[in-house]
């Protein structure tokens, strides 16, 4: 048959997005969508394929051309394998089964495609509906020769079928849950075959000419089966205006995060006008990942960003979340506000998350040693204090929370929990084992430079906080105990080498080559380094943690190298915020060159999509500088990661300087240091005022608007 059903809606979407002025207007100087897509890749140099989030669950496709993984009520990767969740739905040409080529990512949809099955090229476009557990998919085949042809397409689903001689609902996949699935276009045969049902269409298709075949499925508790399936067939029923209606969708909330005063967001982010296209990429980039990770179905805020899409419902680590703290102040102050009440009572000393599925609750344990994160107080302190800069909502510090003291109180605590983790034998901090600090680095532990510099920076920050509300002699205090620390830190310097010290239990000292302390003591600790310091340091990652397009968390030389290969941690990859994060201390001990043509070196790496979890260098070559870079799918990391707005943090922060001060005085950091670049960020909206910064040779300046 040449042709399935006719396609008039899809012109009628294009005709009714053009009624929508505000809509186009909003996105002026923004790339569009497809604009940001990944490349089409071979899926064989791809680890982790390509997925799609609808604002309430995500899907990852499977490397056919048709399934996909998908598992929203419980972790979708478990014990090294990913579970389907919704039974797979396979696809054959003539009999035969063939793998997807190559793939590409889209923010609202994920495509395959082989270019040579029986002599005819398919792809397929996989989709979701907004906020709905639903999945639709569209196959199309194309004949690519000068005559006709003839051949079977077939789908099969594991499955009961239903009386309506078409449906299919598994019960089997997943205990609890039913699974229904349903063609949109209607087979000429469909067949029952011991439990496997194959719907399948004879097709005769003129030279160039194609054929569109699609389906839906949808899942849920098992007690909700008939409303599972009628909306599988409502969705089947339309499925053209389900299909473009989910990218009409994602299109009106790209336009809403850059739209002061829209309808979703409590803010909006400022629109980055530039020449340089990795720049530019990043930046957008950066934002895509924070909107791919939104949740509206929290209960602690309508607008959330979780962790990862494959963790359970809701999962929120204090640490990742912290590498978008800029962008999450000024898109969404309301929602990290509400955030930020529910991670201020939490004890800094155990776990590493909060789940946004809850509303209260803490551990009120004492610990005498860190049974968590190592990293809790400092980027729950941080955190909070860059909401305070950006928005001016210096009354929250005065605000009860749920354990009854102020939001002053607790970051106080956060700022000085560090000393009852005291040995006798040093004024350092034990910040406790492999799985507290960075879970693959075995010599990364006991007291470690990063987060006892931090020490020193939470000290001094709070004393600013104390001063502001006119505790002076708290103010002071804390003065006083930051610079007693700080020597005790310094001493772990290693002079010549640009490297760390870390000092262990039984009171050896070893040699620390990973870029955590560059990150970490570096930005903390800036205005204390000599210059010779800030240099040795920075030659030491510009030497042997950054590559051609992306860098080594671990130095090759790491006397735990060889054990340690994580793809986030170690020396064969990182994790994706460690880039933006050094790209930022890189410019704030005095390199903004070196600094900014890293990151644009980085963009490479987006020719997949968003950040993930980890990107890795694999192959033969992957010792080396310009070894290949994709994203990470071994050892758990996941397709898609928060930290991933740091790319679009790192802009606003450093490259333009927006650092506010809390108490509103200083606007700009840096504003006479020269840019490498020309740019400007339009409608920058804080504190109730909107203004853009302007970027070049001659630095950084605003102008109210």
């Amino acid at each position: 048959m040449k042709s399935n059903r006719p396609y008039v809606f899809e012109r009628v979407i294009i005709l009714a997005f053009l009624t929508f002025p505000i809509l186009a207007q909003t996105l002026a100087g923004v790339p569009s969508l497809d604009e940001m897509a990944g490349d089409w890749l071979p899926m064989k140099d791809v680890a982790n394929p390509p997925d799609v989030n609808n604002f309430h669950d995500m899907l990852l496709v499977n490397r056919d051309l048709t399934s996909f993984f998908c598992c929203p009520e419980d972790w979708l990767w478990r014990d090294g394998k990913f579970r389907f969740g919704y039974p797979p739905v396979t696809l054959t040409i003539a009999g035969k089964e063939y793998p997807a080529m190559e793939c590409r990512w889209y923010p609202y949809r994920a495509l395959r495609r082989n270019t040579n099955c029986a002599g005819f090229i398919v792809q397929t476009d996989t989709r979701m509906i907004n906020e709905q557990r639903a999945v639709l998919v569209r196959i199309e085949i194309t004949n690519p020769g000068t005559t006709e042809r003839s051949t079977a397409l077939t789908l099969s689903v594991p499955g009961d079928l239903q009386t309506d001689g078409i449906s299919v609902l598994n019960a089997k996949q997943r205990k609890g849950f039913v699974t229904a699935v349903r063609p949109a276009t209607k087979p000429d045969a469909v067949t029952n075959d011991n439990g496997i049902v194959h719907w399948r269409w004879s097709l005769s298709l003129p030279p160039e000419g194609s054929s569109k075949i699609e389906f839906v499925s949808g899942d849920g508790d098992a007690a909700d089966a008939r409303k599972i399936q009628t909306d599988v067939m409502r969705w089947s029923a339309n499925f053209s205006k389900e299909f473009y209606g989910f990218k009409q969708c994602w299109e009106q909330r790209w336009a809403d995060a850059f739209r002061p005063g829209n309808h979703h967001f409590s803010g909006s982010l400022p629109v980055l006008v530039t020449d340089n296209p990795a720049l530019k990429r990043n930046y957008y980039m950066g934002i895509l990942t924070m909107l791919e990770l939104e949740r509206t179905q929290f209960p602690v805020s309508p607008r959330s960003f979780i962790t990862s899409g494959e963790r359970a419902p809701g999962t929120q680590y204090y640490w990742d979340a912290s590498m978008q703290s800029t962008v999450w102040a000024l898109l969404e102050p309301a929602g990290m506000k509400a955030t930020l009440r529910c991670w201020l009572v939490q004890n800094p000393r155990s776990g590493s998350f909060i789940s946004l599925t809850r509303t209260n609750g803490f551990d009120v344990n004492v610990y005498d040693q860190i049974a968590g994160y190592a990293f809790n107080a400092c980027t729950i302190f941080k955190t909070t204090l860059d909401y305070l800069r950006v928005t001016g909502d210096t009354a929250i510090l005065d605000e009860k929370l749920e354990d009854g003291k102020t939001v002053l109180q607790r970051m106080d605590e956060m700022a000085t929990d560090w000393k009852t983790l005291v040995h006798p034998d040093s004024r350092l901090a034990d910040y406790g084992e492999n799985q507290n600090l960075l879970e693959c680095a075995p010599a990364y532990i006991g007291r470690v430079p990063s987060c006892n510099a931090q020490n020193v920076w939470m000290m001094r920050q709070d004393a600013a906080l104390q001063k502001l509300k006119g505790h002076a002699a708290r103010a002071q205090a804390l003065r006083n105990d930051a610079d007693k620390l700080l020597p005790a830190v310094l001493s772990l310097y290693k002079p010549g080498d640009g490297v760390w010290y870390g000092l262990h239990d039984d009171g050896k000292r070893v040699e620390l080559r990973h870029c955590v302390d560059y990150i970490y003591v570096g930005n903390g600790l800036a205005n204390d380094l000599t210059p010779e310091m800030r240099r040795e340091m920075t030659d030491f990652v510009k030497r042997e943690l950054i590559m051609r397009d992306w860098m080594r968390a671990m130095s090759l030389k790491d006397a735990a190298a060889a054990v340690s290969d994580r793809p986030d941690h170690g020396p064969m990859g990182a994790y994706d915020g460690w880039p933006a994060l050094t790209v930022d201390t890189m410019w704030r001990l005095g390199f903004p060159n070196d600094a900014f043509d890293f990151y644009c070196h980085t963009v490479e790496v987006t020719k997949e999509g968003p950040f993930a979890q980890a990107h890795e260098f694999y192959g033969p070559h992957r010792n080396q500088y310009n070894a290949p870079v994709r994203i990470a799918e071994r050892d758990g990391c996941m397709k898609e990661c928060i930290s991933g707005a740091a790319f679009a943090d790192v802009v606003i922060s450093t490259f333009f300087g927006f650092v506010p001060s809390v108490d509103g005085k200083i606007i700009l950091a840096d504003p006479q240091t020269p840019r490498p670049f020309t740019g400007k960020l339009l409608q920058v909206t804080s504190r109730g005022e909107r203004f853009a910064i302007s970027a070049g040779r001659s630095g950084v300046d605003y102008a109210k608007k």
